[in-house]
């Protein structure tokens, strides 16, 4: 009988050792389980936020390509703009010569002026003096 309450107390040891595993596996199925669904979940984010950071990229190189276009339009502008500079001095260099030689025609057209009435003054005096002249001939 001792043989038999060893292979009865195995079997029954079997039998707990087995409950107790089957348990520990449905624990283990459970959290396998959870696992799997916290995975799915964070695979659907990380999903989620690769179509976000993709839509965030075709943003990023439209941004890129306008930013191309406007640099390309303001070395355009720049261009244009060191263009209008250098016509603008030369304007401002012809302006000034022309100012200058309009300053020199008057200036000369003053002392011819001046030159001509002085002329005109003094041949005045002279003909006032041949008048009155011939008008002290004339009373005598």
């Amino acid at each position: 009988m001792d043989m038999e309450k060893l292979v009865q107390f195995i079997k029954k040891e079997n039998e707990e050792t087995r409950r107790h595993f089957d348990g520990v596996a449905e624990g283990l199925r459970s959290d396998i389980r959870l696992l799997a669904e916290g995975h799915a979940a964070l695979v659907e984010k990380v999903d989620h936020l690769d179509a976000k950071v993709d839509r965030l990229e075709a943003k990023v190189d439209r941004l890129e390509i306008r930013m191309d276009h406007l640099e390309t339009r303001m070395d355009h502008l720049e261009t244009r703009m060191d263009g209008f500079e250098a016509k603008l001095d030369d304007f401002i260099v012809e302006t000034r010569t022309n100012f200058e030689e309009v300053r020199a025609s008057i200036k000369f057209s003053y002392a011819e002026l001046d030159r001509r009435i002085t002329f005109l003054e003094a041949g005045f005096k002279e003909l006032s003096a041949r008048v009155a002249s011939i008008e002290s001939r004339q009373v005598h």
